[in-house]
This record gives structure tokens, sequence and C-alpha cells, in this order.
């Protein structure tokens, strides 16, 4: 159901909302809710049912008015983008109040921007209730200040932060959600599920020597940590955008230092030799699936990220062309690391052989790269093809990287080929496509057992 700010939904008349109880014979207030109208997301409702609190039609209608001017304005208030975020039983509260002492009930802001004399007749009559500060709250629509608490945040952050998630696709949003949801059950863990307003300073260098104990215990890098604290401000300030709130504030400049012990290790490239005798030899890789073996070849020959590769769509691998190449190409269904990542790499060699065997891409790890890097990896140490534990098929980007630099490839060029940043543009044309092939081919691996 869509609603209309300034358009009362009853076609002009509000009797339509005013219902009898067959039981009882009291009038109430009974309305569907909008689709487009938040809601406390413990207490979902699809309908408004406020007793009116008589059994006479007409007293029921001019009580029905106060109730239905109410709701009509806060409706509009959150359509015109103001905060109206809260509980429906406080705000029937409120109203309810409110209509005791003769007003509609409106938050403080649109009383302040109203007549005069309503401004002055309000608070005359909340001097005269100051020693009932529900009842002062109601007149003056006064609202309690926001606390959500920890176990609230990510679905605050959810429903406040869609442009931030817009774009991503199932599996990134889900890498997103699991990270976040991570970072809110430590911090849950160890301070309990406090109201955000009750989180101090104290309490978040405490959770941060938490994290320097697990990172010592458990050999983790200061990355990790790290993480979950930019995890929570992110959430935290899109929950402050919408809240009017501050409480990112105490998390401001929390991190940990990071050391030689600490510090997060760039992956070692594998030796080009070790590639070429290795992963090149004859039924070396046999003993991976078809999807995860090609994979493996695509990213040897052109140095691309493993989500890249198993993302690739039929439509950005360009075999006909006249340079063959594939199109790291900008998408409205996932996001790409970076706007650098965007690029058109050649294939030659093996990488050219697999994606003729792969016209379509590879739909066994679509949006699903977590599961071919599980599947490689656990196989080339089956396979012994890594020199060391830290040794990973991601390793084999930091060998293409290497092969191009010592081929001789610009700075400019070696930006292209990789998706790193060099203020160029995203799209290299025919000529700079064409030196990118002759580069790649002069430097290509030997490939002599196109085995599938």
């Amino acid at each position: 159901m869509g609603y209309k700010s300034g358009h009362s939904m009853g076609g002009g008349g509000i009797d339509r909302y005013v219902k009898r109880d067959p039981r009882t014979g009291v009038y109430r207030y009974y309305r569907r809710i909008p689709t487009l109208i938040p809601q406390d997301p413990a207490h979902r409702r699809t309908h408004i049912r406020h007793s009116l609190k008589t059994k006479d039609l007409q007293t029921a209608l001019a009580t029905a008015r106060r109730v239905h001017e109410s709701v009509e304005a806060l409706w509009s208030d959150f359509l015109e983008g103001k905060d109206t975020r809260q509980s429906w039983d406080q705000h029937d509260q409120r109203v309810a109040r409110a209509q005791a002492y003769g007003y509609v009930y409106k938050p403080l802001a649109s009383i302040l921007s109203g007549p005069l004399d309503e401004i002055v007749s309000r608070t005359l009559d909340a001097r005269d209730a100051i020693k009932n500060p529900a009842a002062v709250a109601a007149i003056l629509g006064a609202e309690p200040p926001h606390n959500p608490r920890i176990s609230e945040v990510w679905e605050l952050y959810a429903s406040h932060g869609k442009a931030a998630l817009a774009g991503m696709s199932p599996g990134q949003l889900s890498a997103h959600e699991t990270s976040r949801r991570r970072a809110l059950t430590y911090l849950q863990d160890q301070l309990g599920d406090v109201g955000l307003a009750d989180i101090t300073r104290t309490e978040v260098l405490k959770f941060r020597d938490w994290w320097m104990g697990k990172v010592e215990t458990e050999g983790l890098r200061a990355y990790t940590a790290n993480r979950s604290f930019t995890d929570i401000k992110g959430m935290l300030a899109v929950v402050d955008a919408a809240l009017r709130t501050s409480f990112h504030a105490v998390w401001e400049k929390v991190s940990l230092p990071e050391t030689n012990k600490t510090k997060l290790r760039k992956r070692p490239m594998f030796n080009p030799d070790w590639v070429q005798d290795r992963f090149l030899a004859a039924g070396a890789l046999d003993s991976l699936n078809l999807n995860a073996r090609l994979i493996v070849y695509v990213m040897i020959e052109t140095g691309m990220r493993l989500g890249e590769v198993c993302n690739l769509r039929p439509q950005d691998i360009r075999l006909a062309d006249a340079v063959p190449h594939v199109e790291v190409a900008e998408r409205d269904d996932r996001r790409q690391k970076t706007e650098y990542s965007i690029r058109r790499i050649p294939l030659v060699g093996v990488a050219l052989w697999a994606l003729r065997q792969a016209p379509a891409g590879f739909p066994r790890y679509a949006d699903n790269a977590d599961s071919a890097s599980a599947a490689i990896n656990k196989q080339i140490t089956a396979l012994k093809l890594r020199p060391s534990p830290r040794h990973t098929i991601y390793s084999l980007r930091h060998t293409f990287q290497f092969r191009i630099e010592n081929a001789g490839a610009s700075d400019r060029m070696q930006a292209d080929l990789m998706g790193h940043e060099f203020g160029r543009p995203l799209y290299g044309d025919g000529p700079e496509m064409k030196r990118r092939q002759d580069l790649l081919d002069r430097i290509k691996f030997t490939w002599l057992h196109p085995t599938a």
C-alpha cells in the first residue's frame, strides 16, 4: 500500500478507520500501516489499533480525528526525511496523554514551527503538569533519547544504510554482514547487551585491551582487531546519521598498533620457474575439478584476483576480438574491489586456452570465490605445490606482477594490467591493447600439455 504525504488514505474522511468491536461495542481507530513507514523491528505491526474508549459513534469520530491527525503528521514527517523511528507502544501512550490535555500529539520540532498561540498554550499546560513528566513529554512532543542496544545495531545499520549496501552481490552482502555481526558479537560478549549511549571511552579501551590479549594469545594480526573496530565505527556512523546521535564518538582513534609480529604480511610470490615446472607440468592439476583448474590457468597469465576470475560473465570474455581479452567490468550486481580494478587484460598462452574451454565463465564459483579458494588451496597443499605455508593461490598475482615488471612494462602499463591506481583511464584503446598483448606474448609460459 502506498502513502502520499498530506493526503488522507480515507479519501478525505476518517469514518472508514472507525470500527466497532462486536464484543464490547467500543469503537477503535483501525488502519493499515504503509510498508514505507518504519517501526520498531521487535514490535512489527501491520495495523494501528487504537481504542477510542467510547460506545458513542459521534464521540468516537471526534476522538478519531485527533488520532488521525497525529498519525498523518508522524507519517508525513517520515516522508520528509525527519527521524520518526520509535516504539509504537510509546507513540500510542503519548497520543493518549496529549489527547487527555486536548492536544494532537506532535514532535517538538513540529510544535515549534506551528502557531505561536499553540506554543504558548502547550507551554502553560506543561507548566501546570510539571509533576507529571510523562504528561509534559506528551504535551511538548518530547521523546526519550535514542539508546539502542548492541544487539539492535545490525538491523538499524541495514535499515538506514541501504545506500552503503547498494550494488553488492548476495555473496558480497553475506560476507559484509558476517564480518559486522561477528564484530558486534565480540563486543556484546565483552560488555553485555548494553545501550550504545552507555558505552564510554573506558569500555571502548577495555574492549581494545581484550583484543590485544586475543591477538597475542592466538597469534593473530593487528589487522583482524582493527577490522573489527572499523566495522563497528562504520555501522555507528550510519546509525548516528539516521538518529542524530553521536555513538561513534567514543570509538574515534581506536586501533591496535602494528608491530613486526602483528603486521599483516604480504603473500610471497611463486618463483616463475616453480610455476613453469610444477603448476604447468603435464597432469599436475588433474586432481582439481575442471572449473578450479581453468581458474588457476587464467590467473597464471592474467594476474587477476581470484574473485575477478570466478565472477567473469560470458559478455566479459571477448575471445573473438582482434585482441582476445577479458574485461573486469563495472557492474550493477556486484562491486569491484576499487574503481581502478575495472580493466581489460589480453589473453595469451594457457589463459587463452582455458577460457576457450569455458567461454561462459565459471558458474560453479560465481559469487562464491571463498569456495574456490578453499578447494584450490587444499589441493595445491596436497600436491605439494606450495613452497611455504604463506604461499596461497593468490600468490600467482604477485608472480604475474614480478614478470611484467621484469619484462620492462612501464608503471602505467603495470597499473593497467594489475588494476592499480595510476591516474589512468578505465579502458585501453586498440593500440594500447595490442601493446599489452605483445608484452604478455613475450613472457608467456610454455604450455605443452592442454588437458581438461
